[in-house]
């Protein structure tokens, strides 16, 4: 990414108080997380690195990408990962938001799997595509009135989609995690304790119910 696309989406992150960044993964990978950060399923290969996927493949086929989402997870996806994986323990993971700048990335306003991403023919980094990820051209088809985000109340840093996702290309530093959230106190713990190996200002762990922290009425969409 050139300077000045950085320093576009920088300034755009913070105009829009975007404070992290979210990926969820089975807890089983902290500890290989916390020793070698995010690496995309290509890489892992690469390296020999185990890891426990949430999916048998990635639907979009971008195995050299991580998956990311900007403030609030896509909850229907997280359902249906943990569904899949009946009994494994999951847990989310809060991100520096800087990777949106610092890091190869292509911002998509749809899942990567979607229609509109898999038919769209022109680029999708820069700060044009970051910024697409809030346009109201990806407002609900139920929604009849003018302004879409202003009008059901989306807060400035979620996008206008609950699939939205950024995918990152470069390997992210462990030290990116700023924060965990799990929903059992035992995994909580086993977090906690991988994660105080990072350096730097300890991170802390918040146990409770999945659920995500933005909602703008149109629940059914997931």
């Amino acid at each position: 990414m050139t300077g000045a696309s950085a320093v576009a989406i920088r300034d755009a992150a913070s105009r829009r108080r975007i404070r992290f960044l979210m990926h969820f993964t089975q807890a089983a990978n902290i500890s290989s997380i916390v020793r070698h950060g995010f690496l995309s399923r290509h890489a892992m290969s690469e390296r020999e690195i185990d890891g426990y996927a949430s999916a048998r493949r990635r639907i979009d086929q971008r195995d050299d990408a991580v998956s990311v989402s900007v403030a609030s997870f896509n909850p229907v996806m997280f359902a249906s990962k943990r569904t899949a994986a009946a009994g494994a323990a999951w847990v989310v993971l809060l991100l520096e938001p800087s990777i949106l700048w610092t890091h190869r990335c292509r911002y998509l306003p749809r899942n990567a799997a979607s229609r509109e991403v898999i038919n769209h023919r022109g680029r999708m980094d820069g700060p044009w595509a970051f910024e697409r990820l809030f346009s109201d051209e990806f407002r609900h088809h139920r929604f009849g009135g003018t302004d879409y985000r202003s009008e059901t109340g989306l807060p400035d840093c979620l996008p206008t989609r609950p699939d939205a996702e950024v995918q990152v290309f470069d390997p992210v530093a462990p030290e990116a995690i700023i924060h965990a959230w799990t929903d059992r106190m035992t995994v909580g713990l086993a977090v906690q304790e991988a994660m105080n190996s990072l350096p730097g200002e300890e991170r802390d762990v918040t146990v409770g119910e999945f659920a995500p922290r933005f909602s703008n009425g149109y629940s059914w969409w997931g």
